[in-house]
């Protein structure tokens, strides 16, 4: 059997499978095409961005008949919202899901039932490990694409951080935590602190191939670097 695992729970434990093997598909990056009177073919212009993407997902009912729309119910319930889908043969990668449409449920007869669930994502496969807190040293090299990491801050007063020649300057009381992908600032207790920092989220980018991260002296700085592909 086939399985996906979606915000942390498998698919099973609600009895239902997928048919297959869901293909993924490739992203397709946004332009916009104009046709200039008198000139052959069109010009193209692009921001460098990706559309969604959808990853449809058939399931099959693993109950019995008479348990087929509790089953239902309590996936309906499971797929509202947003979170993170991982495939069972690509564990290393997830999805980033921003919503959940369900299409196609059908009873075909007393044994047989099904529906798809169609995953609309972030256009990025992210890295697992890339969620995790690492050491400075250790995201040194983005060996992936351009990642939008999360910086973590602890000590005590105003801090520079410093990412391939751009600043930060934050007033730190013992810890600030600093989402370049949201672009907000805020404490472990969920405080925000975005008026204690100074400078451009999108400049604390980590580029692909070698970077440079520095923290001013007595401060120290974990980095979740959200590592992704295409």
């Amino acid at each position: 059997m086939y399985n996906i695992l979606y915000k942390g729970v498998n698919c099973s434990r609600f009895g239902i499978i997928p048919a297959r093997r869901p293909s993924v598909p490739a992203p397709e990056i946004r332009v916009t095409e104009m046709e200039i009177p008198g000139r052959d073919g069109v010009l193209v212009e692009t921001d460098g961005c990706y559309g969604t993407i959808t990853i449809p997902v058939e399931f099959n009912y693993l109950v019995p008949p008479e348990k087929w729309m509790d089953a239902y119910r309590k996936a309906k319930r499971w797929l509202t919202g947003s979170g993170w889908l991982v495939l069972e043969d690509d564990q290393d990668y997830m999805y980033k899901v921003l919503y959940v449409k369900i299409t196609d449920t059908e009873r075909t007869s007393r044994r047989i039932g099904n529906f798809t669930a169609e995953f609309t994502c972030d256009p990025y496969a992210y890295l697992v490990s890339g969620q995790q807190e690492h050491s400075v040293t250790d995201v040194l090299y983005n060996p992936y694409m351009l990642s939008h990491p999360v910086y973590k801050i602890t000590g005590e007063g105003v801090c520079t951080l410093t990412v391939n020649g751009n600043t930060m300057s934050a007033n730190v009381g013992q810890n600030i935590t600093i989402d370049t992908e949201l672009m907000i600032a805020y404490r472990e207790d969920g405080t925000m602190q975005n008026t204690e920092v100074t400078g451009d989220y999108e400049k604390l980018y980590l580029q692909e191939g070698e970077n440079t991260i520095t923290v001013t002296s007595g401060f120290e700085v974990t980095v979740q670097p959200n590592w992704r592909e295409l």
